[in-house]
């Protein structure tokens, strides 16, 4: 019995070597981006602001390693805080047709103690003392879990084994920007004065799944996701805390963040 969609004109499967020169090396990208153990995600081409911060205007596009939208306070002296307070980090829906709304009770409590947890491990790698009253030394941190989609796992496994299959997903990716069949997620944050509630620091950032043989579980996306802010985030806050600006130069790209990026 002949399956004609997947054979070619000369009667015969196809193989790697059909593929397209080009989608040969989006492969090969991916196979480095495996052997240099870079990120299982990397950053969306943008991101969509959910109304969580209230005011955007003074947000600018995020330039090199920076989230895709942020503002620094130029005028705020970070030394001066010691301390921060943590708000409740909150799942904050864009639309009715959200995943957001349609997660399970357990997928909520999951993706907020995820945020929790992250934060704490950023605070705690930036030596912050976390508190739970305002004062004159303590900055306050809002943050929403803004987006969130988990991976059809086995779609993913088929698309990153089948090689018949994954180029042509590496040319779509290429194209949309993420990956098929992977998971996103995309937060908003703030730093407040906890007295004055003047802002110090703003972002909004979307990391997207990859084509990555490592993560099959359904929200494995998302927590990497979570694990690369938490990293940015406190190199972010030690850097504040060394300079005392909020506002950093953004970095060059590595050449391991340059492939990290490219890869589906």
């Amino acid at each position: 019995m002949r399956i004609s969609n997947l054979e070619n004109g000369s009667g015969r499967m196809p193989s790697f070597c059909d593929v397209p020169s080009r989608s040969s090396a989006l492969l090969a990208v991916v196979t480095v981006a495996f052997l240099c153990g870079c990120s299982a995600t990397k950053q969306a081409r943008d991101v969509e602001p959910s109304g969580f911060l209230g005011s955007y205007s003074s947000l600018r596009k995020g330039n090199g390693n920076e989230p895709l939208l942020v503002y620094a306070n130029p005028a705020a002296d970070c030394r001066k805080y010691t301390k921060v307070m943590i708000d409740p980090v909150t799942l904050w829906a864009k639309s009715g047709d959200s995943w957001l709304q349609k997660l399970k009770p357990e997928d909520r409590d999951m993706l907020r103690k995820l945020g929790t947890d992250t934060l704490l491990d950023v605070m705690n790698k930036a030596r912050f003392e976390v508190v739970s009253q305002p004062g004159p030394d303590v900055m306050r941190v809002r943050m929403a879990l803004t987006e969130a989609d988990k991976a059809n796992v086995l779609l993913k496994e088929g698309t990153v084994l089948a090689p018949y299959v994954t180029a042509p997903a590496a040319l779509y990716s290429e194209a949309a920007g993420q990956a098929l069949f992977t998971g996103d997620a995309a937060f908003e944050l703030e730093l407040l004065d906890s007295q004055t509630g003047q802002r110090l620091y703003a972002a909004a950032d979307k990391r997207v799944g990859k084509l990555d043989i490592r993560d099959f579980h359904e929200w494995d996306d998302v927590k990497e996701a979570f694990k690369s802010w938490g990293e940015r985030g406190a190199r972010r806050l030690v850097n504040c805390r060394t300079t005392g600006s909020f506002v950093s130069r953004p970095a060059e790209q590595s050449f391991e963040e340059k492939i990290d990026n490219n890869v589906p």
